[in-house]
Order: C-alpha cells, then sequence, then structure tokens
C-alpha cells in the first residue's frame, strides 16, 4: 500500500474517531429513541448538510496555500474569531477530559467532584505525554486508536446482542420508540441539528486543520465522507449496546433514560455498574468502548488548541502544549463540580452553533468564487445553524438557575468572536 492510500485510510477513521465522541454512545440512542424514525432521517439530512459544509472548509484551506491560524490572522484579518474557536476547546476539554477517564474509573473513583478532578488530571497527563512525545506519530496514534475504537464498539454491540437474554416486552417497546413517526417540532429540529453538528464535528475548526495537514494528492470527499458515515454506524450499533445495557432492568427505566436529557445519560453510565453487575465482561467492554470514543475525539481538539496556540504566539510545540493543558486544567478545576460541569457543557453546546459559522469565515471571504448551488448551501447552513444558535440561546435563560450562566459564557464568547478583534494586539493577528 502506498503512502497516499495508507494516510488515506488512517485520516478517514482520524475523522471517524473525532466525530464521534461519548456523545454518539450516550446521547444519540436517546435522541434516536425520543424522536424516531422521523428524527433519524432528519438528522441524516443535517449530517449530509453538514458534511459538505466540513468537505468545503477542508478543501477552502487545501487550496488557499495558507494554515488556517494564518487565514483568520494575515488573510480574513478576524483573529478574534479563532481564538473564540479556541476558548471552546480549551472550554470541551475541561469537560470531556473527566467523563473520558471516568468511563472506566468511575467504579472505583466514583462521579462527584473530587473523582471528576482526578479523572481530568490523569487524562490531561496522558495527552499531554501523546501531544509532546509523539510529535509526527501525533496523527497515527489518534487514526489507530480510531481503528480500535470501531472494532471495540462493533464486538462490545455483538457481545451485549448474544450475552443479554431476550426480554420480548422490553426490547418490542424499544423498537417500537426506534420507528415511530412522529410530527416535526423545533425541539425535534434543535436536538437533530445539535447531534449532527456534534456528530460532524462543527465549531472546533478540525476540518480547517485537516485543510492544512493534507493536498491535493488527497480525495478530501473519500476522507470526509467515508469518515461520517462510520460515525453514523458506530451511531446505530450504540443504540443497540444502550438498548440491551438497559434490558435487565425494567421499561420504566428506559423511558427515564430516554426523557432525562444530557443527565439522564450520565446517570445511566453511572448506574451501569450496577445494571451489569452479573455481566463484567459487557460492563468493561463499554467502558474500554466510551474511553475510546472520549479520546479518539481528545486527541484531535487538542491538537487543533495546540496548534492555534503555537501560531498565535510563535512558539514551540511543547510549551504550547504546556499553555494549551495548563488553562483547560484550571478551567477543569473551577468546573469540577457535576453541576458547574453541565452548566460548562451547555455554554460549550450553545456556542458551537456560532464557532461553527465562524468556522464558514475562510470559505465565505476566500479569493476562489463559490458556485451558486454552493453559495445557496452555505447560506442555508448559516441560517440553520444561527436559528439553532438562538433558540439554543434562549432555552439555557428559559431553563434558568445556573443554565442562566451558560448563556452569559456563550454571548461573551460569541460576542468576542464577532466584535472583539480591536482588542487583539496587532503582533497577534
Amino acid at each position: 500500500m502506498d503512502e497516499i492510500k495508507k494516510w488515506t485510510l488512517y485520516l478517514m477513521f482520524l475523522v471517524a474517531g473525532f466525530a464521534t465522541g461519548i456523545g454518539t454512545i450516550g446521547l444519540f440512542p436517546q435522541f434516536w429513541l425520543r424522536y424516531g424514525i422521523t428524527g433519524l432521517v432528519l438528522h441524516v439530512l443535517f449530517l449530509v448538510l453538514f458534511a459538505y459544509i466540513a468537505l468545503l472548509e477542508t478543501e477552502t484551506i487545501m487550496k488557499s496555500g495558507y494554515y488556517f491560524v494564518e487565514l483568520y490572522n494575515k488573510v480574513s484579518k478576524r483573529p478574534a474569531m479563532i481564538l473564540s474557536i479556541f476558548t471552546v476547546v480549551a472550554m470541551f476539554l475541561s469537560y470531556y477530559t473527566a467523563n473520558t477517564m471516568l468511563s472506566i474509573l468511575s467504579p472505583v473513583l466514583g462521579t462527584g467532584t473530587v473523582a471528576r478532578l482526578i479523572a481530568k488530571i490523569i487524562m490531561f497527563a496522558i495527552v499531554f505525554l501523546i501531544l509532546t512525545r509523539a510529535k509526527e506519530k501525533t496523527f497515527t496514534i489518534m487514526a489507530l486508536g480510531s481503528v480500535f475504537f470501531v472494532v471495540a464498539i462493533l464486538l462490545t454491540a455483538i457481545a451485549f446482542k448474544s450475552q443479554i437474554p431476550e426480554n420480548a416486552a422490553f426490547l418490542g417497546m424499544a423498537k417500537h420508540m426506534l420507528v415511530a413517526r412522529q410530527g416535526i417540532t423545533l425541539a425535534m429540529i434543535k436536538a437533530a441539528a445539535e447531534r449532527a453538528i456534534y456528530g460532524v464535528g462543527l465549531g472546533f475548526a478540525f476540518y480547517l486543520m485537516l485543510g492544512s495537514f493534507i493536498n491535493e494528492r488527497f480525495n478530501a470527499k473519500v476522507i470526509i465522507g467515508t469518515g461520517i458515515l462510520i460515525q453514523l454506524l458506530i451511531g446505530l450499533l450504540s443504540t443497540v449496546i444502550v438498548v440491551y445495557a438497559i434490558a435487565p432492568t425494567t421499561p420504566d427505566r428506559l423511558l427515564e433514560y430516554v426523557y432525562g436529557g444530557e443527565e439522564g445519560a450520565i446517570t445511566l453510565m453511572r448506574e451501569l455498574p450496577d445494571i451489569l453487575a452479573n455481566y463484567p465482561i459487557l460492563l468493561a467492554l463499554i467502558g474500554l468502548s466510551t474511553f475510546f470514543a472520549g479520546i479518539t475525539s481528545l486527541l484531535p481538539t487538542a491538537e487543533i488548541g495546540l496548534q492555534i496556540i503555537e501560531s498565535m504566539i510563535g512558539i514551540g510545540r511543547a510549551k504550547a502544549a504546556t499553555y494549551l493543558i495548563g488553562v483547560s486544567l484550571l478551567i477543569g478545576i473551577f468546573d469540577s463540580p457535576p453541576t458547574i460541569a453541565d452548566m460548562v457543557l451547555k455554554a460549550v453546546s450553545v456556542t458551537t452553533f456560532f464557532t461553527a459559522i465562524y468556522e464558514l469565515y475562510p470559505v465565505v471571504s476566500s479569493k476562489e468564487k463559490l458556485s451558486t448551488p454552493t453559495m445557496a448551501v452555505v447560506a442555508i447552513s448559516t441560517l440553520i445553524l444561527a436559528a439553532g444558535g438562538l433558540y439554543a440561546f434562549f432555552g439555557v435563560f428559559k431553563a434558568g438557575g445556573l443554565y442562566i450562566v451558560s448563556g452569559i459564557l456563550a454571548a461573551a464568547i460569541v460576542l468576542f468572536g464577532l466584535l472583539g478583534d480591536s482588542l487583539i494586539p496587532q503582533k497577534a493577528a
């Protein structure tokens, strides 16, 4: 196998691993069970649309001849946008590191404040070592980790299907929920779009970084299209895993998960050691799969943050990694309490709708003229992202309590990206 074919295969799995994440295992099945086949079809439509946007971003950077951070700093003159994306990356890392490590350590540590902090420190140490010691092999490690993850999730789905006894009433109810046709609502549209944004991985500049890494010898359509397809298949397999994981309990427990939101998904993961007490191998498999889902998203996201610091400040890789981990861990200390962690997660969820729009800026400001159909897709995507972001923004304020802080944080980050260029020293731009 020549180098291009080998790296094309690696990059397919790298995209799949980055796009999948823990949310695909815990939240995609919840979404599908709640909104049925109608929600799934809507989600796939959003996936296709956003995957095309990801392709546009990648190809724009490939053809530009610029590094993705340089496009914001030197060409578009919008450094605040890339710093807003960096802020989202740091906040995401501060939250996600805990969930990733707790997927295997929660039976020992629990899921409280101290447990989350310990898990973050351990996970950040692993990420730091990979980023600084692997160097040119970092992308290979990310890609191979994604391959292991795909194999692990497939084996886990097969194991759950074969080991958990069939429960006709329970599984019949779950099947009915999955194939149910429901009327389209704003809540369904928002949930389908949000799952698709995470399902593609928009809002973190990953595809801009990918475009900086590859050249015209690579087929970006094949890399991104196959990667997102693998991510969707993993979501389908994850639904099998979750349904069978809950099967030893009751139909009521399934409903608590389906309608419990993100907290309901987290609660289920916390309860799995008790639910699967008689199935230690299955428990180990789902923990391993969840861990790989987390780390295959963490490493590329951390790489984005590292490269933004490296380019903006003009420092070496090791020092940039130190700054990234230091900033993210500082935020992580603050959001270790579960309630604060959920507040930060909501802020990230709201903000990614808008940073996904900021990612499009190099596409629309490119010197290369876009075709009319492409401009139409960009315009429609921007409207969908803006509408989804505003809906999510007002949703957190409506929820009240601590979530008001989520809205304030999200608003500050988004407004800085839009208006903050004058606040950045010229030498950083």
